[in-house]
């Protein structure tokens, strides 16, 4: 805009000066032609009485040669046939007939002639002014007068250079006058404009202040409203991204924002740990971020219009879970994923606990369905087989409520239900209480069943209850799978903070406390190492059922240590026997409500 304005104004201006120029050339040429005809026809005046009075031609010749030198003016005497008779720049002998010259006819016709034309006698442009001698004989003698007009060229010259010169002086300050004119119309335009690019590239930047009531002050204020109210959305939407990230950028959920080609635009960090990636994949095809044909296809589907999807996908030995919502508008997909490894193993394991649950429940009460049918048809009246049923009635009965009351205890300690009451424990009187509790069924296997106590052991804070409970089921155990004649040890021990090899539930902080029972029964395979902590499961299990047990005990156990932020482990060989490893953190550690 600025050089539009200096070329205009500079435009202008030579417009202006080239008709101020051309017109005083014109006005210039006009009065010297007017000043040269007036001192032409006052020469013609004074050559009329000289040739009049000249007589003879010499004569003539000669007056008219001293007339012309005294005016500078050329002289011409020409008779009524056309023939020269006197010139004072030329011979008169050698020159033409002078009756056709433009200025003779208008003489003779009009009583006075000029004409501007160049001259092959002299050599150079002249304007003729010719009059009759006797206005009253036109047809006779004709008076001319002539001068050059290198004058009104000298004169147009000197003019030109002069205006040359004003225009070359005008020029340059109004050149530097339309500079400064257009630059400071311009200035507010160029502010406008430079806060506008910066405002574009997202920098913050003081608008312009109005100057003045014209269009640039209006655009000016138009433009710093405008930067207020941007500043301000900015300002809210910036605000409103940073929640937005801090919201996605705390999901455990891996979010990935990509746009209607496919393009990833944003994805969270969760997106980067779901996917083991170690690179930003925003930017990127989703196909070549994830390579799975299931993914690809399910969101090119969302992408074409269909509704959410959602989808699983197996990334080596984890499971991923995947919902893909359209963006409204068509720009693009959310997809939200999150590890369902643990979701389908715990689904796996609730099948296998309610198909275990059923098969436990279903045998017992088969078979008391099945006695009191027998007894029903009239067993009861045999008294030889009559008790025996009703034992085996009872049997089973037991059976049912023993499985009934391990899972209302299991689902107790796993809802929260169980309400820890700590206080300070004496090991070894704990270690004594439970031997003697077991004492008469190991004494009836012939099992030695003996006790390790332990030493400088640190003070232990629990519940008494829940942990010889535990310990319980850990010697009910060795007992039910210990051979006659073998031997049961319950000992304690001070360990480190870290959990044993095998240790199942939260590490302690802090110093520990260890409670052992070690058998010398017939041992876990490696294979059921990981597995014998479960509900119901069974390293063996129609000697299980044979032994009476539930299936729930070692179950109850690890929910006990949980309980107390503890742990529980076993290291066994099959064929040599099994440790059981009951870790509970010490004082001053306390144990967690459940």
């Amino acid at each position: 805009m600025f050089r539009r304005l200096l070329a205009v104004q500079l435009g202008l201006l030579v417009l202006a000066l080239a008709v101020v120029g051309v017109l005083a050339a014109r006005a210039t040429r006009e009065r010297i032609l007017v000043d040269v005809r007036a001192s032409l026809a006052a020469q013609v005046e004074l050559l009329k009485p000289a040739v009049r009075g000249a007589g003879e031609e010499p004569r003539l010749q000669a007056e008219v040669r001293a007339l012309g030198r005294a005016t500078g003016s050329r002289l011409t005497v020409i008779a009524g046939d056309g023939r020269v008779l006197a010139d004072s720049e030329a011979e008169p002998a050698g020159m033409d007939n002078h009756n056709r010259r433009p200025e003779v006819l208008a003489a003779r016709r009009d009583g006075r002639g000029e004409n501007p034309r160049y001259s092959h006698t002299v050599g150079y442009e002249m304007l003729y002014y010719a009059v009759p001698l006797d206005a009253e004989r036109p047809q006779e003698a004709v008076v001319r007068a002539a001068l050059p007009l290198r004058r009104i060229e000298e004169e147009l010259g000197g003019l030109y250079r002069s205006l040359g010169l004003v225009f070359l002086i005008t020029a340059i300050m109004a050149a530097n006058l339309s500079a400064l004119l257009a630059h400071w119309l311009t200035g507010p335009l160029r502010e406008v404009q430079a806060a506008a690019h910066a405002i574009a590239d997202g920098k913050e930047v003081e608008p312009p202040a109005r100057r003045g009531a014209d269009e640039a002050g209006d655009v000016a204020a138009a433009l710093r409203h405008m930067t207020q109210e941007l500043a301000r959305r900015m300002a809210a939407l910036r605000g409103e991204t940073a929640k937005l990230e801090a919201l996605l950028g705390s999901m455990e959920e891996a979010v990935v924002a990509v746009d209607a080609a496919g393009a990833i635009q944003h994805a969270n960090l969760a997106t980067r740990r779901l996917f083991d990636l170690r690179y930003d994949p925003a930017g990127m095809p989703l196909w070549e971020v994830l390579r799975h044909p299931g993914v690809e296809a399910e969101v090119r589907r969302v992408l074409g219009g269909a509704p959410s999807a959602r989808t699983q996908i197996e990334l080596g030995a984890r499971v991923v879970a995947l919902c893909i919502c359209p963006i409204r508008g068509g720009a693009g997909a959310v997809l939200v994923g999150h590890d369902a490894t643990e979701d389908r193993r715990y689904d796996a394991l609730r099948r296998e606990f309610v198909a275990n649950a059923s098969h436990e429940l279903r045998t017992p009460l088969s078979l008391v369905q099945g006695f009191v049918e027998t007894l029903r048809d009239g067993a009861w009246r045999d008294p030889a087989r009559a008790p025996e049923f009703l034992e085996t009635i009872e049997k089973h009965v037991r059976r049912l409520s023993a499985i009934v009351e391990d899972l209302l205890d299991l689902s107790r300690l796993e809802s929260a239900g169980q309400v820890l009451r700590p206080r300070v424990l004496d090991v070894d009187d704990l270690l004594e209480r439970v031997r003697d509790a077991f004492a008469p069924v190991a004494e009836k296997r012939r099992q030695t069943l003996t006790v390790e106590p332990g030493r400088d052991l640190p003070p232990l804070v629990a519940d008494p209850d829940l942990v010889e409970r535990a310990l319980a089921n850990l010697v009910d155990n060795a007992i039910k799978y210990t051979p006659e004649g073998g031997r049961i040890t319950l000992r304690a021990g001070a360990a480190a903070a870290a959990a044993g090899a095998g240790g199942v539930g939260g590490a302690a902080e802090g110093g520990a406390v260890l409670l052992a029972v070690a058998d010398t029964g017939s041992g876990i395979p490696e294979a059921d190492l990981g597995r014998v902590f479960e509900r119901f499961y069974r390293v063996d299990r129609s000697r299980s059922r044979e032994s009476g047990g539930t299936g729930l005990g070692l179950a109850i156990v690890k929910h006990i240590a949980q309980l107390h932020r503890g742990s529980v482990g076993v290291v066994s060989t099959s064929g040599a026997g099994s440790v059981f490893t009951l870790r509970l953190p010490a004082a001053p550690a306390a144990p967690s409500q459940a």
